[in-house]
This record gives structure tokens, C-alpha cells and sequence, in this order.
């Protein structure tokens, strides 16, 4: 994972491979300010984009940093992921992907899919319809893009779901704008009949300023993130107990859910995660 990290730091692309999830291996990134004390600094690319495997990583000047992924639910060590992503800004984590615990039978047996960490209910995701994304090639992104000049990535989740998510289309977009992440979702449902979830995954310090403002700090960087007035917000402190996961965040990180007041069948939200301090 360390080798990830130092190829950022070195402007290299680090190789991306279907044995190789860098994506998960973002924890890498808690290296960075290590590294950079004894590694030179070059030149790295403000965007690095993989066609063949959906991942994307894009950076700007306000040392914001974003991976978001494609791709399909069978991959190589898979969680039921399509369209996630993590901040972190000047190299420290906000939100994250929490990775994966100690190996027990339990990851490699029928009953993966019931870990927190693998479920798409625990990435920064939408839960549509109550419904959450499913294992199994079929389960994939669609019309997956990077505009580089923009700093702009998009996918269509929708096929992530199943069937009885009754979801047409979700358009997911990420795009990095000055001291800011722009996330978008576009969506359709053929039926909504239960109030959809948008989760995301935080470590750090969390306080609810105003109405429709979620403040998040951790290792002296912070973020503001605004949401659509009239979401109904919850959080679950998540414990983690598994040392291969606290050795990574601490004691502890949190599930933030926006919850629609109202369901309807068609419609946008926008959340802006704003750099702050």
C-alpha cells in the first residue's frame, strides 16, 4: 500500500490492475505526510483515470484529493462499492472507505455480504428504496466518465441494484471546483415506495452547525458539507473493535444518513463538501 503512495508523491500513475484495488489501498495515503518528509517532491498529475477498471483519482491546488470507482460488484477482494469515493484533504482522511477487518471464514464464506464493511449501506452510497447495492458481475456501473480538464467523474449506479430497488437510473457525479466537492445525484425510479438514504462515511469530529450543514474535522483539516434543506439526518457512531481497522482510524468512525422527508420518483441532490480553516 505504501508503494501506492509513493508513486503519487514521485508523479507516477501507479499501476492499476484487477488483482490490484488501489482504491481500498487509499488507507496508503495516511503515509503521505511520512513520506514526504524524506521522499523529493515532482510534478504529479492533477487527475489519474483508468478506463479498463473505473478508477478514478483527481486532486486540485486547495490540496483536495478525491478517488471515486466504477467498476462492478465481482472484482478481485470485492465490496458492494459501484460509485463510491473518499475525500481527504491536504492528505488527511474525511471520508473515507473504512477497508476491510481481520480475515475470518466468515469473509470468504456465503455470508460475506452480511459485514458491515462489505456492504454498500456502510460506502458513501445511497440506499434506494431501502434497497442496497448486490454481489455479482451483473451488478455494475454504467456510462462511467472522466472529464480530466472538468475534474469531473460520472456513473450511472443504477444497475448496481436489483430489481425490486425499482430504480431506472442514478446518475452519481463528483466534480472538484476550487475549495470544493460537488456531488450529484440525477436519479429516476420507475417506483418509490420507501424514502432512499444517502451514507456517508466520516472519521474525526462531527457537529451539525445549522440546518443543512454537517462540519467534520480530524488532524487539523475540516470540511463543511451542505445538503438538501428538508433531508432528515442520522448518525451512527460505529466502534471499531478490529484492530486491523483501529489501527487505521481510531476508535471509532461514523455513518452520517440523509434521509428524502418526502419520496418522489424523479428528482436531484446535491451535496458540497467546502474546505474550511
Amino acid at each position: 500500500m505504501r508503494g501506492f503512495a509513493a508513486s503519487l508523491l514521485n508523479g507516477k500513475a501507479p499501476e492499476v490492475t484487477k488483482g490490484n484495488d488501489a482504491f481500498r489501498s487509499l488507507q496508503s495515503l495516511l503515509c503521505l505526510r511520512e513520506l514526504s518528509e524524506t521522499a523529493p517532491v515532482y510534478d504529479t498529475p492533477d487527475v489519474v483515470w483508468y478506463p479498463e477498471t473505473e478508477f478514478c483519482y483527481m486532486r486540485n491546488g486547495e490540496g483536495m484529493f478525491v478517488a471515486a470507482k466504477g467498476g462492478f460488484n465481482n472484482e478481485s477482494h470485492n465490496h458492494n462499492d459501484v460509485g463510491t469515493f473518499s475525500l481527504y484533504v491536504n492528505a488527511v482522511p474525511l471520508l473515507i472507505d473504512a477497508g476491510v477487518g481481520t480475515y475470518t471464514k466468515k469473509t470468504f464464506s456465503g455470508e460475506r455480504y452480511s459485514i458491515w464493511t462489505m456492504r454498500s449501506a456502510y460506502h458513501n452510497l445511497p440506499v434506494i428504496n431501502g434497497i442496497e447495492q448486490r454481489f455479482g458481475q451483473r451488478y455494475r456501473a454504467m456510462n462511467t466518465v472522466c472529464d480530466e480538464k472538468r475534474r469531473l467523474f460520472s456513473t450511472d449506479i443504477a444497475a448496481a441494484y436489483p430489481e425490486e430497488a425499482k430504480v431506472d437510473s442514478w446518475v452519481r457525479t463528483y466534480r472538484l471546483k476550487g475549495d470544493r466537492l460537488i456531488i450529484t445525484d440525477d436519479y429516476a425510479l420507475s417506483e418509490a415506495y420507501a424514502a432512499s438514504r444517502i451514507n456517508f462515511l466520516v472519521r474525526g469530529n462531527v457537529t451539525f452547525p445549522e440546518e443543512g450543514k454537517i462540519r467534520i474535522e480530524a488532524d487539523g483539516q475540516a470540511v463543511e458539507m451542505s445538503y438538501p434543506l428538508g433531508m432528515v439526518t442520522e448518525m451512527e457512531r460505529i466502534e471499531l473493535n478490529d484492530s486491523r481497522l483501529s489501527k487505521v482510524w481510531g476508535k471509532e468512525i461514523f455513518r452520517i444518513s440523509l434521509k428524502a422527508e418526502k419520496n418522489s420518483p424523479k428528482g436531484t441532490y446535491e451535496f458540497v463538501v467546502k474546505k474550511v480553516g
